[in-house]
């Protein structure tokens, strides 16, 4: 098998690039996907180290090299030209080139000067288009030399509906320096490639936003790769095969103690999501996917993992489809109970597989979530649901995910206060009231109205009233609140008692967990998460 995308670098190896994009190419030969995953972003300094010998490899050759020391190395930003950076006017895109051509032609009618540049990327195996992101972009023919230049531009023809953007093809913005272990620097230009060995990064941010927010050090196969960003900052990108890249994502996503048949409905779910979303985020990155749950958590090479490798290599391949097309594939840490339906969480397609579902192996009766007094009867009690571990016997594999069934958690009046003016931009004063305005079938909350002693603001979306009313960000948008007021009547804390973690839309991992540990298959696990579904081989 081998992997093709178009590239501009001329480097040894087999090409993996978009068109239009400077990144540098994979070094050894290709039998699967070859992704980069971004790890670092907006560094003053990357520390690393490998256990073994390496090699650099960078854009020019001559600045190429094989390094021997071991031990903690450094990278900095030896110089950066930000007079050099040029900046492109993104008028239109599509997937269709006599749409491209036909918008160009309307443009050169009103006297702008534009040309088509092909954009995006496909992953082709044998030949076969396992994924097209490719489209055709309309942009302005001449470069900027500023973005508020190129902005300036755009705002002479309001009609347009064009963005800025920094060349993506472009080099020379300066020279990384490389700090050994033995106090020897060496200059290269732009980016460099780490590869031949594992290498190890430092102070890598974990759960930005959310109450797990930390740093680590992690270990990373593949190829690194630094490179100077746009804003004269380091980046690290792990550029990893894709069976490799979900070990990592399979491991920081679930629990390596859990049953493996859930473990293998993770990696199946995973490489979907990978694949439906591939192109569609962080389209003007350096990088496919991000490292954090944006994308999906990657830990990069997971340690005392044997089941989640195992898992991943017995489900080589395997995707998740509906009418024979990639399936938007989900999942969530602990639903509460009931999963949620995707447009009522976020713009959807209205996928028939993500409506929301009781999820019990058992009858409960009809449930209507939506109303606010069954939504509290709901949240305050602890039903027969897989996610229930007291139900399931406590498993020991699920006590870390316990305390998210059913949850509490207290906001004072004043980080309520600064939470809701931070992350709405609204200053209501003294917090009077949330009022709870909608509810969606697994009770997650659709719409709130926070009400104050200046102002008001409604809320919408699950994840912004989560970040809305918490600064970690509540467990989930299913809950309802308590009041607590002083000795006047004023609200001096609000307590948020809720069900579940994350958004609810599609697998929960918990549950799934539940029902490999009662021997459901992995097939049982995604059909019971997502009705209608085939299980598919993509290469």
């Amino acid at each position: 098998m081998t992997l093709v995308r178009k590239l501009v670098w001329p480097l040894v190896g087999l090409c993996i690039i978009a068109s239009g994009c400077s990144r540098m190419r994979y070094a050894p030969p290709l039998t699967q996907p070859i992704i980069r995953v971004g790890i670092l972003e907006g560094q003053d300094a990357i520390y690393f180290e490998t256990a073994d010998d390496f090699n650099l490899v960078a854009q020019n050759p001559d600045e190429s090299a094989k390094a021997f020391e071991r031990g903690l190395w450094k990278a900095t930003v030896h110089a950066f030209n930000p007079e050099g950076a040029r900046y492109i006017a993104l008028l239109y895109d599509s997937r269709e080139r006599a749409r491209a051509d036909e918008f160009a032609g309307r443009m050169r009618a009103r006297g702008i000067a534009v040309r088509i540049e092909p954009r995006g990327e496909a992953l082709v195996i044998d030949g076969h288009n396992l994924v097209d992101r490719r489209t055709f972009r309309v942009r302005a023919e001449r470069d900027f030399s500023s973005k508020s230049e190129a902005e300036t531009f755009l705002k002479a023809y309001p009609d347009i509906q064009g963005r800025v953007q920094r060349d993506p093809a472009q080099t020379g913005l300066g020279k990384i320096a490389l700090l050994s272990p033995n106090g020897h620097t060496s200059l290269i230009s732009d980016a460099i490639r780490l590869s031949g060995t594992n290498i190890t990064l430092r102070n890598v941010e974990v759960g930005s936003g959310y109450h797990w927010a930390r740093n680590e050090t992690r270990t990373y196969g593949g190829e690194i790769e630094l490179r100077i960003g746009a804003d004269g900052k380091l980046l690290a990108i792990n550029v990893v095969e894709i069976e490799l890249y979900l070990r990592g994502v399979v491991a920081g996503e679930m629990a390596n103690s859990f049953p493996v048949e859930a473990l293998k409905a993770q990696a199946i779910v995973s490489r979907t999501l990978f694949f439906n979303t591939f192109g569609r985020f962080h389209r003007d990155s350096e990088f496919d996917v991000c490292d954090d749950v944006h994308c999906q958590a990657y830990v990069g090479l997971p340690r005392n993992a044997a089941a989640v490798e195992s898992a991943v290599h017995d489900t080589k391949g395997l995707v998740l489809t509906y009418q024979d097309a990639l399936c938007t594939a989900s999942y969530s840490a602990v639903c509460g109970g009931h999963t949620a339906r995707a447009s009522e969480v976020w713009d959807s397609d209205g996928e028939p597989y993500l409506q929301g579902l009781l999820d019990t192996r058992t009858t409960l009766g009809t449930l209507d979530l939506t109303r606010e007094e069954n939504a509290r009867t709901w949240i305050e009690g602890k039903p027969d649901v897989c996610c229930n571990l007291e139900s399931a016997g406590k498993p020991d594999f699920g006590r870390y995910a316990e305390k998210y069934f059913r949850w509490q958690q207290k906001v004072t009046q004043e980080e309520l206060q600064r939470v809701v003016r931070d992350r709405t931009g609204v200053d209501v004063g003294e917090i009077r009231d949330i009022i709870l305005l909608k509810r969606g079938v697994s009770g997650r909350l659709m719409a709130v109205d926070i009400t104050g002693s200046k102002d008001h603001v409604v809320v919408r979306k699950e994840l912004n009233i989560r970040r809305a009313l918490s600064a970690s960000a509540l467990y989930s948008a299913c809950f309802v609140i308590e009041k607590e007021l002083d000795a006047a009547g004023h609200v001096d804390a609000v307590i948020f008692k809720g069900a579940g973690w994350g958004h609810g839309v599609g697998l929960c991992q918990l549950g799934a967990a539940v029902r490999a540990r009662e021997g459901q298959k992995v097939s049982d696990i995604l059909h019971a998460y997502y009705p209608g579904t085939t299980i598919k081989q993509l290469y």
